[in-house]
């Protein structure tokens, strides 16, 4: 259960497509790499120039650019990091003169840390912390986000590194120029787009965890032809984890095709699918808590000697033990395609116009409820076998114009912004008959010593199973979004403000009910802000700007009458310094942020009338400061990272009142990312490289639940005493009152439960030679060198030692 109960849900939450099979049970498919690659090399007709040295994909000057208005052009500050963003303002611009925060992860960053799983590719950025290897979900300064962006559209999870240029974080609610989004902020990931001159490359890396993986990209002109380009990627990927049990096999291809007729028009498609197969990894795979029983209550008489079961711990001493086992899976798709127009009527006006359509399959045989963990008995309880399937998909069009002009002593940016989005979901949920489900040797919990994983699948028999849930609902939103980026005093004095308006209609259609709702709201958010170049060097920024988060369905009040929700909403403002030192060789960003989200729907029950009830002011908040590097030492040596200190909180939660002052789910107060590359550019190791890389996370809470619900009657009267946090369960009654009628929501020990602080080092050495028009690439990587135990976000499992290697060959 999350930190509160919501009674809307944000928007946000099959078969495979034959263009690649992707990796089964029993190794790679290395064939159909190599045809693609084949083929991709067919289609480019040309012999490729022998690559410069140090040369990394995606750097090159002969990248295809087309108009500098939506495409970082300028040549990086270092492999690591960009001087531009796209992200930031929906146009290219300088991210020192932007005033809010923009971080940007490479993918050369990704190659050479091996940065597989999506937590690992943002380690090394401020307050940004990934979830559980089973989905994409993050934190940002706080706040949860289980949705990315793919060039600017909405992605739910499922990321490969194949084919990523960059990844962008934009935080604080100025993210909001993209329309609903959470206002700790978002992250949007770029792709690699077709080159102008052809190049070939083929990776292939095997490790411990029976990691193997293959990647194939190819890209170039189409043929003899100057105006169409192309670009082809594709991996496959196995591996299993220390639980036993847990395996994941994932499945990746991309292609792209751009025309481009002339210096003022392109016209780029793209189409991308990829597939996850997982065994043994479900929303309840994380380590269990451990329970202890015959607890006296405390909101209970002494003389009755009530007792209950209370969390006290995670359980690490099975943190091994997978409560879910061989039969349960998760399998996933997306599919997805996009067209892009981008075009410049003069030298004023440029219009990008953006079509993206996807579709995501979800479908996992899970049990539920297993996260207690009984050290008398050493068992799990039995939990629920369950059937979820959930798919989802959106279509998109976004329409940005860009008007670039001087006023007198003004250089102006005006951007206007038209767009449409349509999001769909239909989540089912079958649940099985308990004790039908399962063998008699599991009737009194799961023995974690000798555990009988057996249990009736979905599949093996439907009638076991009833429908909870089945609902289809739709969101549209239509949003238009006004900017000016003004830049005066000779570029001194940068001011940004933007006013964007949505119009939204949600409909559930609970077919269980057999009612529909419907909800339409609007939203204004705004953002304003501005940087001063104090110094040559040194650039002060501010930012104030607001969020929203649309609502499905509809709430009761106290007289029992449905009413429409209101948007969740975000607020926040944010200060520091950009830096760029040692003729920008040295460039951070140092800053410090308030944000708070705000009308977060919970459910409380009325003790007058036992009618439950919607409350619409629960609140979060978080402040702190972040502090994010890049230093290029020498040409050999670069260090980079950041430093997070987020204290974040339940401001106001009615329907769960212990949980008041408790940090926000799964947030470390504090986070540090530091690494460090070693280039031999000369001498006796020229070629050579060695990354080395240092990562903290201080505690956090993996599940504080809505605790346990208590009802008062004559005969079991409910003791006002204070909870945890100081608070009193009834907040209208005096301390150590006598309860006879009513309910109530206390405490159950989840959430004093932490997640204990944990550091990780990784190391990495690679070696490059060139041999005529082909340069090779082999490389070592060690993940969790000391091979620390942890849990981490939802009490997941942390990954020990890793050991893997690659051999790179681009041509």
């Amino acid at each position: 259960m999350k930190t509160e109960t919501r009674t809307g849900r944000s928007v946000g939450r099959a078969s495979a497509c034959p263009c690649l099979a992707g990796i089964r049970k029993g190794g790679l498919k290395p064939a159909l790499l190599l045809v693609a690659l084949a083929v991709s090399s067919l289609a480019s007709g040309q012999t490729p120039p022998a690559p410069t040295k140090g040369s990394s994909p995606g750097n090159s000057a002969d990248e295809t650019i087309t108009l500098a208005e939506f495409n970082v052009t300028a040549k990086p500050m270092s492999e690591y990091t960009s001087a531009e963003s796209t992200t930031g303002t929906r146009i290219v611009s300088t991210i020192r003169d932007l005033p809010f925060t923009i971080n940007v992860v490479t993918g050369e960053l990704l190659d050479d840390f091996q940065a597989l799983d999506f937590r690992d590719q943002l380690a090394y950025t401020s307050n940004v912390t990934g979830y559980e290897v089973l989905t994409s979900g993050y934190s940002i300064r706080g706040f949860d986000a289980d949705v990315q962006l793919r060039n600017g559209f909405r992605r739910i999870g499922l990321i490969d590194k194949v084919n990523v240029e960059r990844i962008e974080v934009i935080k604080g609610p100025a993210a909001s120029i993209y329309g609903a989004v959470f206002p700790g902020g978002i992250v949007n990931i770029v792709t690699r787009r077709p080159r102008t001159q052809p190049q070939q490359r083929v990776t292939f890396t095997a490790g411990n965890h029976d990691l193997v993986r293959g990647q194939v990209s190819s890209t170039g002109p189409l043929g003899p032809s100057k105006e169409f380009f192309y670009r082809v990627d594709a991996a496959a990927e196995q591996r299993t984890f220390d639980q036993s049990y847990k395996e994941r096999n994932k499945s990746t291809a991309a292609g792209q095709l751009l025309w481009r007729p002339n210096a003022d028009t392109s016209v780029l498609v793209e189409l991308e699918w990829l597939e996850w197969r997982e065994r043994g990894i479900t929303s309840g795979s994380t380590v269990p808590f451990r329970l202890q029983t015959g607890v006296p209550d405390p909101y209970r008489l002494p003389s009755q000697n009530r007792t209950y079961n209370r969390y006290v711990a995670i359980a690490t001493e099975v943190m091994d033990f997978n409560s879910q086992g061989p039969h349960t899976y998760n399998n996933r798709y997306v599919k997805n395609v996009t067209a892009t127009l981008e075009h410049r009527f003069t030298d004023v006006f440029s219009l990008r116009s953006s079509a993206n359509w996807f579709e995501k399959g979800l479908t996992r045989q899970e049990v539920g409820s297993r996260d207690q963990f009984n050290p008398v008995t050493r068992t799990v309880q039995r939990g629920t076998a369950r059937w979820r399937p959930f798919p989802e998909g959106g279509l998109t069009w976004q329409n940005d114009g860009v008007a670039s002009f001087t006023t007198p002593g003004i250089k102006h940016k005006l951007l206007l912004t038209l767009d449409y989005q349509r999001q769909t979901q239909q989540p089912k949920q079958y649940d099985a008959a308990v004790a039908a489900a399962f063998p008699a040797a599991v009737a009194n919990g799961l023995n974690v010593d000798q555990p009988d994983y057996h249990f009736v699948t979905y599949k093996d028999n439907p009638a076991l199973f009833t429908t909870v849930q089945n609902e289809d609902d739709t969101i549209d939103i239509y949003g238009v979004f006004l900017s000016e980026r003004a830049s005066l005093l000779d570029g001194r004095l940068q001011v940004l403000a933007g006013l964007r308006h949505d119009s939204t209609k949600s409909t559930t259609n609970d077919r269980l009910a057999n009612v529909t709702q419907s909800i339409d709201s609007r939203a204004w958010t705004n953002q304003l802000g501005a940087n001063f170049r104090v110094l040559p060097q040194l650039t002060a920024y501010a930012n104030a700007s607001r969020s929203f988060v649309p609502q499905f369905g509809s709430g009761l009040d106290f007289n029992g009458v449905r009413f429409n929700l209101p948007n969740e909403t975000g607020r926040g403002w944010e200060a520091g310094i950009k830096g760029g030192l040692i003729g920008d060789r040295l460039t951070f960003t140092v800053g410090y942020f308030d944000v708070k989200l705000e009308n977060v729907a919970t459910t409380v029950t009325d003790s007058a009338t036992g009618r439950t009830v919607t409350v619409t002011n629960g609140e979060q908040a978080s402040h702190g400061v972040e502090f994010d590097y890049n230093w290029v030492v020498t040409s050999d040596l670069q260090l980079f990272g950041g430093y997070g200190y987020t204290k974040s909180e339940v401001v106001r939660n009615e329907n769960a009142r212990h949980l008041v002052g408790t940090p926000t789910r799964r947030t470390p107060r504090n986070t540090v990312g530091l690494g460090a590359k070693y280039d031999f550019k000369s001498g006796w190791f020229k070629g050579g490289y060695v990354t080395a890389g240092y990562r903290y996370n201080s505690r956090s809470i993996p599940n504080p639940s809505s605790g346990r619900n208590l009802t008062a009657s004559t005969g079991n009267p409910i003791v006002n005493n204070p909870m945890p946090n100081g608070l009193l369960p009834f907040a209208n009654l005096p301390a150590g009152a006598i309860v006879t009628s009513g309910q109530v929501r206390v405490d159950d020990g989840r959430e004093s439960i932490r997640n204990a602080a944990y550091d990780l080092v990784e190391l990495g050495a690679g070696y490059r030679w060139h041999r005529g028009r082909y340069t090779h690439k082999v490389q070592g990587n060690l993940g969790n060198v000391f091979d620390k135990r942890y849990t981490y976000g939802s009490s997941g499992q942390g990954d020990r030692l890793g050991i893997s290697g690659t051999y790179d060959v681009m041509f």
